[in-house]
């Protein structure tokens, strides 16, 4: 039984890592058309509420930097995500200090 949970709980957080991937990328892609930094930073934040699936019922932490803010077609766009995801199974919430892992995505594009 241990093994069967420990196989679902797994699949769960590849799953949901993936899936914050996705919308990582997602949101990058939607700053680095903005036309400014804060036209961007709200695009970005649009597109991580737009993309975010129904069963991450939790924010999804956001952070936008720019590697050139002053000259911003110049520089790059880094944007961060952070989700805190709980456990599937209550067999296997041994495996993530308190109850919830920490899902980290980053990525960044070069922008203009």
């Amino acid at each position: 039984l241990l093994l069967i949970c420990g196989m679902l709980e797994m699949g769960w957080l590849a799953s949901t890592r993936q899936v914050m991937d996705t919308i990582t990328r997602e949101a990058t892609r939607a700053g680095v058309v903005a036309a400014s930094t804060t036209a961007s930073t709200t695009a970005v934040n649009n597109a991580v509420s737009n993309k975010k699936p129904s069963y991450m019922t939790k924010t999804i932490a956001v952070t936008v930097v720019f590697s050139k803010p002053s000259s911003f077609k110049d520089g790059d766009i880094t944007v961060t995500t952070a989700y805190d995801l709980p456990t599937l199974t209550p067999l296997t919430a041994f495996l993530a200090p308190g109850g919830t892992y920490h899902i980290v995505s980053t990525c960044t594009m070069k922008v203009g």
